[in-house]
């Protein structure tokens, strides 16, 4: 009888011994790591999330149920402009508290700049520059595309004729494909199209595209996207 408790025993011990509870894959974290957290997505929106949300789904025609939050990362900004610089825009050296949110919507990325309330929000993902300067008719016009939809043209002849619009409202559901197709495909670019220097009433022509795939577009493909972009510059100034 005693033999056989101290087999029961033995086995109890055992047994408890190679219960999983004592074995664990977890690994410590890492105090050093600055990453934000992710967003658990099955958790509610916060006020602010939910304006970054309707933002970008309001810019790229698309249902807010499609577009989920990847990161929200509370920061202090250095200046009023939410750390994001844009052409020609003067940005008071005052210490701004807000959020970097990152959103995904079809297999891509957006960044988002806003204030601690979310009231103003910045888009943070270039996506084209284009600039246009010379000629005989003297052109001077600026063209800051944003990878979530947001479209700034300027000219420099005329400070009050800055203009703001988005890719819902210039740009068609085939044209807003064609050149999300660029941007996953070609890496970032810098294109110049200008005439040569010392040409009388040389016309500089250049762009700056900002892809995050990894090929070069082909000379027609090059044509493709200036085509574009001076196509988008006049749509938002028809």
């Amino acid at each position: 009888m005693k033999k056989t408790l101290n087999t029961i025993m033995l086995l109890i011990l055992i047994v408890t011994a190679c219960s999983p509870m004592q074995m664990t894959d977890e690994v410590p974290a890492d105090p050093n790591d600055s990453t934000p957290p992710p967003v658990d997505t099955e958790r509610a929106l916060d006020p602010v999330e939910e304006a970054v949300v309707k933002r970008l789904a309001e810019n790229l025609g698309l249902d807010e149920s499609d577009i989920s939050v990847v990161s929200n990362e509370t920061v202090e900004f250095t200046d009023a402009c939410l750390g994001i610089t844009m052409q020609d825009v003067n940005c008071a050296q005052v210490t701004t508290p807000g959020h970097i949110i990152i959103l995904k919507a079809d297999n891509i990325e957006y960044e988002y700049h806003t204030d601690r309330s979310g009231k103003r929000i910045q888009p943070a993902t270039l996506a084209l520059t284009w600039k246009r300067e010379g000629g005989i008719a003297g052109f001077c016009d600026n063209l800051t595309v944003f990878l979530s939809g947001e479209v700034y043209g300027y000219k420099c002849k005329a400070e009050s004729d800055a203009k703001i619009d988005t890719f819902a409202n210039l740009l068609s559901t085939s044209e807003r494909k064609q050149f999300n197709s660029w941007i996953t495909e070609f890496d970032q670019i810098s294109l110049d199209a200008s005439d040569p220097k010392g040409v009388s009433d040389r016309m500089e022509v250049v762009l700056e595209f900002y892809g995050v795939g990894s090929s070069k577009p082909s000379d027609t493909e090059e044509q493709a996207i200036f085509a574009w972009a001076q196509d988008l510059y006049q749509k938002l100034y028809t």
